[in-house]
């Protein structure tokens, strides 16, 4: 219940605060699956939260749970913590029980925010995930988001990615490379 009157009133919000375009949410599978983005604005997980078919899940930086009220939100809108810089296996576990019960999984694969539209290296964490799930990778490009009121903003879902390798770097390069196409193909479709 929660759930819905937050993502009712934030995805209204959005909608008044941007100009939000979405595109290729039909290449989210019905189950387990992991969202790839990249990440620039405090936006980012609340525009793609509520424009999936069904609730996503997706690590959020231990600092954020501090508030006990504003912990409480945001871990009935999917967050859960994750300790930066180092190995979190517990969250690690807790990601890969999400995938195998068919949620969406969502994680920024730079692992903190880029300054600008530029993508930052990605971390490995994502190609552990994806070689330990072998759960479909769809890359996801969020843009538009540092703008002002009125600003075209937006959502590009790409075609699933089926990745099997244990080399987690080259994994997390692909889907980062996948993501850049995407980024290319939405300013070709602008110019």
């Amino acid at each position: 219940m929660v759930y819905r009157i937050i993502r009712f009133i934030v995805y209204w919000f959005l909608k008044i605060r941007f100009r939000i375009q979405v595109q290729g949410i039909e290449h989210i599978p019905e189950g387990g699956c992991i969202l790839a983005m990249n990440h620039t604005s405090n936006w980012d997980p609340l525009l793609v939260g509520v424009h999936t078919p069904r609730k996503m899940f997706i690590m959020a930086k231990e600092e954020l749970f501090k508030n006990r009220f504003f912990a409480w939100i945001i871990t009935e809108m999917g967050s859960f913590p994750v300790k930066r810089g180092s190995a979190d296996l517990r969250s690690l576990k807790h990601t890969l029980q999400l995938i195998q019960k068919g949620h969406i999984f969502s994680i920024f694969i730079e692992g903190t925010r880029a300054k600008d539209e530029t993508m930052l290296e990605p971390k490995k964490g994502i190609g552990f995930i994806v070689g330990k799930s072998k759960a479909p990778v769809i890359p996801t490009y969020i843009y538009g988001l540092k703008g002002g009121w009125g600003a075209k903003a937006g959502i590009i879902f790409g075609e699933p990615l089926r990745l099997n390798s244990s080399d987690y770097e080259g994994v997390a390069l692909e889907v980062a490379n996948s993501i850049q196409q995407l980024k290319k193909a939405s300013l070709e479709d602008v110019s």
